[in-house]
């Protein structure tokens, strides 16, 4: 009976994280389904640059996944997990992610009444480090060890990774990185001084840190409440929230679309999307390295024009 319940629980909770997704991506189009076909992730359609990499994505790991060293790896999370309070944990990773949407737009209007010529989007990093890894990190898993004893084994396993099939998740890599770097014209490229800069900014400042609070942190716990695709669903929701926030405030690369509405709905369509295919690739392999290259490789060969073409960092 109690096994019943708990599967119809997590099935409600996929099912509303789904229509909550599926709510948002029509309200910001409504009256204007034409507009679906017209969005673009840093200038580049949505169906080359998000859809279809991440389908590709989504069937390769599938196949490529080993079942028996599958169950092993779940066997190892649950114990990596074990004495957490996860709904504690959960609540102030919610907190947090409130802070950085709030944290950001403050410091964003502060930058602009202090300085016209720094650029607001320098808030990003700043609030990115703060609210999604340095206080989760000294509040969720060190401060947890201080305060409750439980094991911080999680971190070890996602990045001490020695199994072979676990790193079979550069081929997802390779398959969502190639349409954009198809796309990518040779002026389009900055200089190596420019390339390096971009991909140490947004591998280690951008992917990251954001795959370690969506998927190792917060992903992780509502697995064990909700179950995984639930898991999967609500923490992709989530991502995307977040990212149409950062894009709002990112003059670099904004979300393109007319209010706020279709600006979230642009968001949960390509960001959301994208969090599907993380959050498999995480339930899969458990292996940092990977999830942070399947969100950072896409990311870098999309902003590497806009670092050509404006001669920053974009």
């Amino acid at each position: 009976m109690e096994a019943g319940r708990g599967r119809a629980a997590r099935a409600v909770v996929t099912v509303g994280a789904v229509a909550a997704g599926a709510g948002l991506a029509a309200a910001g189009f409504a009256g204007r389904p034409a507009a679906l076909a017209d969005v673009t992730w840093y200038g580049v359609g949505a169906l080359w640059a998000v859809w279809l990499p991440v389908a590709v994505g989504l069937l390769l790991t599938w196949v490529l996944g080993s079942r028996t060293g599958q169950v092993d790896l779940d066997l190892r999370v649950r114990e990596a997990m074990e004495g957490h309070p996860v709904r504690l944990e959960l609540g102030l990773l919610v907190a947090m992610l409130i802070g950085y949407a709030l944290g950001t737009a403050g410091l964003s209007t502060v930058i602009r009444q202090v300085s016209e010529e720094l650029p607001s989007a320098v808030a990003l990093p700043v609030t990115r480090l703060v609210f999604l890894f340095v206080l989760p990190v000294l509040f969720v898993d060190q401060g947890g060890f201080s305060t409750s004893g439980h094991g911080t084994r999680m971190p070890a396993l996602s990045l001490a990774v020695r199994e072979p099939w676990r790193w079979l998740g550069l081929v997802t890599v390779a398959a969502v990185g190639a349409p954009l770097l198809v796309d990518l014209e040779p002026s389009d490229a900055p200089s190596p001084t420019g390339a390096f800069l971009v991909v140490l900014a947004v591998l280690v400042g951008v992917s990251a840190i954001e795959e370690i609070f969506f998927r190792g942190m917060v992903q992780t716990r509502l697995e064990l409440l909700t179950g995984r695709t639930g898991a999967v669903a609500v923490t992709a929701l989530l991502y995307a929230l977040a990212q149409a926030v950062s894009s709002h405030f990112n003059t670099y690369g904004p979300l393109v679309g007319e209010g706020v509405a279709e600006q979230v709905s642009v968001a949960v369509v390509t960001y959301g999307v994208q969090g599907l295919l993380l959050g498999y690739v995480w339930i899969r392999y458990r292996n940092m390295w990977i999830n942070t290259l399947v969100h950072g490789v896409p990311l870098v060969l999309a902003t590497l024009p806009t670092v050509a073409g404006q001669g920053g960092l974009g």
